[in-house]
């Protein structure tokens, strides 16, 4: 969307991007809420919800919003958290209103097991243990349960997802793990037996889908498949929404992210992909530096010129940076004005973005695949797999429609995306050769990189058996795109 506003003397151009799904599912831009203080003000929940529309966040998960993680409904009207935070359930449903005003869905957050010691302490038939017969726990806070059928866990888990979205009217439930245990042992029927971890997952997370989607019909559930764990068993699940992973080392560089995006679409084909990358440049105690932003541009663009799309941005102005999203960074109005052109460009161009269909720059693109290649008077390295020091380049056939995406990875030394960094080195007229028979038509581009915010046309020219296009500049991440 363009708007231009004239005077006698000037002239103010404005850009945005806007984009109808039937379900949220379908194209998400999954944002986050974790502040629900008692002394926020109406005035700036409106603000915080209003920044969040203007990145076109569709769904939106409350994060730690409840009393505690076995009994999500508190029976006050103000309560404490497990870790000490003061809760208002009058600033949740605030929240929660403001994102159906604004088109986005309300996912609670609740963990499919793990509870507070009081309770692990009065059901201990229904705990996770060690080979010593040790009650399993995350940091002496969170005790696990067995949450297979066997176990009474599963039904009063799941009647408290009942309950959150009985009472507050959310749209659905993020379901969190912790990523362990693999193996465990279990009491729940009485005598000790193994729990095989990756095996329980897939059953829970339909029944939880089928229950939320039987109170909600327009909503939907997300599972965390922490670091894609497990993620071969989600073909065995149909209902929930999407396909989520929190991203932890091993996958530390920007051909891990493009994998994990490749890996989930084809698994699940029919879920979108997202994932949570959390940008530690952006911490709260770490000292801020122009290359956070670097860090920001690369990491969000290698996921959605994967296919996928990045949690990272909620609460306002404001970028997640670890697992516990009350440590969140605040971005300065720079900052947020680049990350919101590279939401704009994500809306903007999300019909030439989705991750289905195969990648083809692996076969198309270079000097050994002969199909299109790259030339620059500064010598370069470039095609499919994103290596550091190299255009990073992407190919897909969308219709009658061909698809390029260029990440300019050129100067970095490595290829850690969760690391703040210095810009790569711009390119300027890079020229594009595309081989085939029939010339090329209605060729345009664009980029997050610059403040034009529309697709402008892609100069070239059509040879005999070959054409010819010209990129006028690759900052961090460009697209172009033709009609053959």
């Amino acid at each position: 969307m363009r708007a231009t506003a004239r005077s006698d003397s000037e002239e103010a151009i404005a850009t945005t991007a806007f984009d109808v799904a039937a379900h949220w599912s379908r194209v998400p831009r999954y944002g986050f809420l974790s502040d629900f203080s008692e002394e926020e003000s109406e005035e700036e929940s409106v603000r915080r919800l209003d920044d969040m529309l203007r990145l076109h966040l569709n769904a939106v998960q409350f994060y730690d919003w409840m009393p505690n993680h076995y009994e999500l409904v508190a029976p006050t009207a103000e309560y404490v958290d497990t870790l000490g935070r003061r809760l208002s359930a009058a600033v949740v449903r605030r929240k929660i209103e403001l994102c159906r005003e604004r088109g986005m869905a309300a996912l609670a957050y609740g963990a499919l097991y793990g509870a507070e010691k009081p309770f692990a302490d009065a059901h201990r038939e229904w705990l996770l243990y060690d080979e010593e017969h040790r009650p399993l726990n995350l940091a002496g806070l969170y005790f696990l349960q067995d949450f297979s059928t066997s176990s009474g866990w599963r039904q009063w888990i799941l009647q408290q997802y009942d309950a959150a979205i009985a009472a507050f009217s959310f749209d659905g439930i993020h379901i969190d793990q912790y990523g362990f245990p693999k193996h465990a042992l279990s009491r729940a029927t009485g005598t000790w037996r193994s729990f095989e971890t990756e095996r329980e997952f897939p059953g829970f997370v339909e029944e939880a889908s089928a229950r939320v989607l039987a109170q909600r019909p327009d909503g939907g559930c997300v599972f965390n498949c922490v670091n894609a764990w497990p993620l071969e068993r989600m073909a065995e699940v149909n209902r929930d929404a999407a396909t989520y992973i929190e991203v932890w080392e091993p996958h530390t560089g920007y051909r891990d992210l493009y994998e994990l995006v490749r890996r989930s679409r084809a698994l699940r084909p029919d879920k979108a992909t997202i994932l949570a990358a959390y940008l530690r440049p952006f911490h709260p105690e770490t000292a801020r530096t122009p290359e956070a932003l670097s860090a920001f541009r690369l990491t969000f663009a290698a996921i959605v010129a994967s296919g996928g799309s990045q949690l990272v941005a909620g609460e306002g102005r404001r970028l997640l940076t670890e697992a516990y999203y009350p440590r969140y960074g605040a971005l300065s109005d720079n900052e947020f004005a680049v990350v919101r052109r590279y939401f704009d460009f994500a809306v903007r161009n999300a019909g030439l973005l989705g991750g289905e269909g195969p990648d083809l720059a692996w076969t198309h693109i270079g000097p050994t695949n002969d199909v299109i290649t790259l030339r620059h008077r500064a010598p370069c390295v470039y095609g499919a797999g994103a290596q550091r020091d190299s255009i990073w380049t992407t190919l897909r056939r969308i219709g009658d429609r061909w698809v390029l995406q260029l990440v300019n990875l050129r100067g970095l030394q490595d290829d850690r995306w969760n690391a703040a960094r210095s810009a790569p080195e711009p390119l300027e007229d890079v020229e594009i050769t595309v081989r085939g028979l029939a010339p090329i038509e209605d060729a345009v581009w664009d980029t997050p990189d610059d403040e034009t915010g529309t697709w402008r046309e892609a100069r070239g020219k059509n040879a005999r058996g070959e054409s010819h296009l010209c990129l006028p500049r690759l900052d961090t991440w460009a697209l172009l795109s033709w009609r053959r």
